[in-house]
Order: C-alpha cells, then sequence, then structure tokens
C-alpha cells in the first residue's frame, strides 16, 4: 500500500466514524474522526499531482471543515447550558481531566537494543539528548544542550520507538502527545493543555516532551488559520523559547513527521537538532527480522540475508506486517485440517516459502519518489 492509499484509507474510515460518532449525538468524538480525516487529506492535497483529484480532496476538506466549526459552535453553547446548571467548576481540576484524556504519560521500556541499525540517528540523540541530562554539568555555556529534536522520515521506521527509547535511557517521564486529539477534542482548551503539557515536564523533568505527527500543530502559518490554532502555534513557540534560554530545566521536546516540509520556519528554527530517520539497509532488515522472530520455531532453510534482499525499499513496519502474514501460515494449516481446537497440536516450524509467500502479499509502502524527497529535504535541513 502506498502513502497515497494508506492516507485515503485514513481520511475515509475517520469521515465515516464521524457521520456515525454525530449520529449518535458523541459531537466530541465526531469533532475528533472528523479532524483526523482533515488531516489525512491536508496531506494528501500536498501529494496529489492530479489536479481534478485535487479538487476533490479540496472539497471534501471545506465540507469536513465547516461541519467541525458547526459541532465546535453546538458542543460550546451545550457546555455553557451545563455550566449554567451546575455551576462554575474549578479550571485546575478541568485541566487534570483534560491532560488524562488527551496525553499519555508513561516510563517506556524500549531498549536501543530493541531497535534495529539506526546507528547514526542513535548516536545523534545520544549526544543531543542523553549525555547532557545524565551530566548537566559538563553541557553549560556553548555545549548547552539542544532542547527540540525533529525525527523526520518515513512512516513506520522507528521514530516513536526512537524517542521512548531515549526516555528509558535517561529514566525520564515521557509525555506523548497527540496533536490531533488535542487540537479537537478540545480545541478551546487548546492553548491551555499546551501549557499545562510544559508545567508538567518541569514538575516531573528530566522530562521528554513527543509531539508524533507534529506537522498538525505546527504547521505553515497562514492569514485565514483559525484564530485558535494560531494561538496554540504561539504558545508552543514562548514555551519551546522558554527552554532555549533555560539552564536549568531538564526538558527535550522531540517532534517526529512524515511531512517535515509541511513545518513553519519559525519552528523549524526550534527544532534545533533536525535527525533523517531513513528507510532500514541491508543489516537493519535482518535484524528486524530477527527482533519480531523471537521466540518463533523456525525451519532450517530460512535465510535472513535472503528476506533482508528481498525487502529492499521495505519500512520497518512493512517488515513486521510481514513476519505476522509468514506466522500465521502454518496456524491457518491446523485450522484447515481441523487441527486447532485439539490441545497439543503445535504448528510446523516457519519455512522460508511462507515469508516469500507473504510477502507476495505485503508491498512496500513507500516508494521510491516519496524517499527522494526525504532525502532531498535531508540534504537541505538535517543537522544529524
Amino acid at each position: 500500500m502506498s502513502v497515497e492509499e494508506a492516507l485515503l484509507e485514513v481520511a475515509s474510515e475517520n469521515a465515516k466514524k464521524a457521520i456515525i460518532a454525530e449520529r449518535q449525538g458523541r459531537k466530541n468524538d465526531a469533532i475528533i474522526y472528523y479532524y483526523r480525516a482533515i488531516s489525512a487529506l491536508k496531506k494528501l492535497v500536498k501529494i496529489e499531482d492530479r489536479e481534478e483529484i485535487k479538487r476533490i480532496y479540496e472539497k471534501r476538506l471545506k465540507e469536513y471543515s465547516r461541519r467541525v466549526m458547526d459541532l465546535l459552535s453546538e458542543t460550546k453553547r451545550m457546555k455553557k447550558r451545563i455550566k449554567k446548571a451546575k455551576g462554575e467548576e474549578k479550571e485546575s481540576e478541568e485541566l487534570e481531566d483534560i491532560i488524562k484524556s488527551a496525553i499519555i504519560i508513561e516510563k517506556p521500556k524500549v531498549r536501543f537494543e530493541d531497535i534495529a541499525n539506526l546507528e547514526k540517528a542513535k548516536k545523534a540523540l545520544m549526544e543531543a539528548i542523553i549525555w547532557p541530562l545524565k551530566r548537566p554539568d559538563l553541557f553549560k555555556g556553548s555545549r548547552s544542550p539542544w532542547r527540540g529534536i525533529r525525527l523526520f522520515g518515513p512512516p513506520g521506521c522507528g521514530k516513536t520507538l526512537l524517542a521512548k527509547a531515549v526516555a528509558n535511557a535517561v529514566n525520564a517521564t515521557f509525555i506523548n502527545i497527540d496533536s490531533a486529539t488535542i487540537l479537537s477534542k478540545w480545541f478551546g482548551e487548546s492553548e491551555k493543555i499546551v501549557k499545562e503539557v510544559f508545567r508538567v515536564a518541569r514538575k516531573k523533568q528530566p522530562a521528554i516532551i513527543f509531539i508524533d505527527e507534529v506537522d498538525a500543530i505546527a504547521s505553515i502559518r497562514k492569514a485565514d488559520e483559525h484564530d485558535t490554532m494560531h494561538r496554540v502555534k504561539t504558545i508552543l513557540l514562548m514555551e519551546m523559547d522558554g527552554l532555549l534560554s533555560s539552564s536549568e530545566d531538564r526538558i527535550v521536546v522531540i517532534g517526529a513527521t512524515n511531512l517535515p516540509e509541511l513545518l513553519d520556519p519559525a519552528f523549524r528554527r526550534r527544532f534545533e537538532k533536525r535527525i533523517y530517520v531513513p528507510l532500514p539497509d541491508f543489516e537493519a532488515r535482518k535484524e528486524i527480522f530477527k527482533i519480531h522472530l523471537r521466540g518463533i520455531e523456525l525451519a532450517d532453510d530460512v535465510d535472513f540475508d535472503e528476506l533482508a534482499k528481498l525487502t529492499e525499499g521495505y519500512t520497518g513496519h512493512d517488515i513486521a506486517l510481514i513476519v505476522k502474514e509468514a506466522v500465521m501460515r502454518p496456524i491457518r494449516e491446523l485450522a484447515e485440517k481441523n487441527l486447532l481446537d485439539k490441545k497439543g497440536t503445535k504448528p510446523r516450524p516457519v519455512n522460508m516459502n511462507d515469508f516469500r509467500e507473504a510477502i507476495k502479499i505485503i508491498k512496500p509502502s513507500v516508494s521510491p519518489e516519496e524517499i527522494k524527497k526525504y532525502e532531498e529535504w535531508a540534504r537541505k535541513f538535517a543537522t544529524g
């Protein structure tokens, strides 16, 4: 499945869910689904060359955006009625509920050893984040640490895993933000959420603030964009500037994006360290197969070198899907022979033919043309 096909599927599925949620009276959920559809359509408009198709996407964008604004107005009126009936609630309690709903705070267990290869990216993150957080006394003045790190590259290549591994390496609090959810479900409180995220990070430091799909919250600013969206970007820029000027805070913001060209130049400057996370190379593909096949019985004919050759151009996520498909084949055979319910019956070892058949089904999700665009952007702007 190509990136365009994947984005179209995301837009279509979320639009369907939005319509269902709206019919059921779940307005907040409908807004979330519409925003996710809008986010996917914006990316489609950016990469679509055919004018006729692009116009269709733009028409859908306007329809979904108009519906979101209507739902936001309805939700706002409903909130006012509820507050009037119940009395004003404390703002701190509201923010606490928002944080719980929209932000995930965790202590990741992912290690660098769990991520195949990507040695260049690991080294850059080690120097930019791990060393300064472990030895802040050494990183002062001209050696002051980077506060904003951007990981960019094709989807499914390990950007989120790298961010989690960094947090684990320094025992940092990992604050995972879904920017699309924040901008949709809590549209009216978005600026407060951004401020609260940084307040929580300061309270729980050392902390990693991870913003997935950062292009959704830090895209190029436009004159006609919604006022709330403009304020959110301004607040985020101010908070990042606060980190840059602070010598005490042990906080790093990591933004991940599959569309680096969509980021506003002001955010590009704040994300001082820009690290390209490419497709896995030959050795990395071998290692990814081995990682995903831990605990699986393999036949003697399984050749990891051949598997790596056959999957050139595949992402790490693509390879994970190949493994899933391959290891299911022996299970299907048991089911076909009506042996699945029989206790003690074991599936045969996974063999090389299982992988060859899986590769016929699972296609690369990123095209060579898209890889060229990433590489060109990396040549222009990458700093690590």
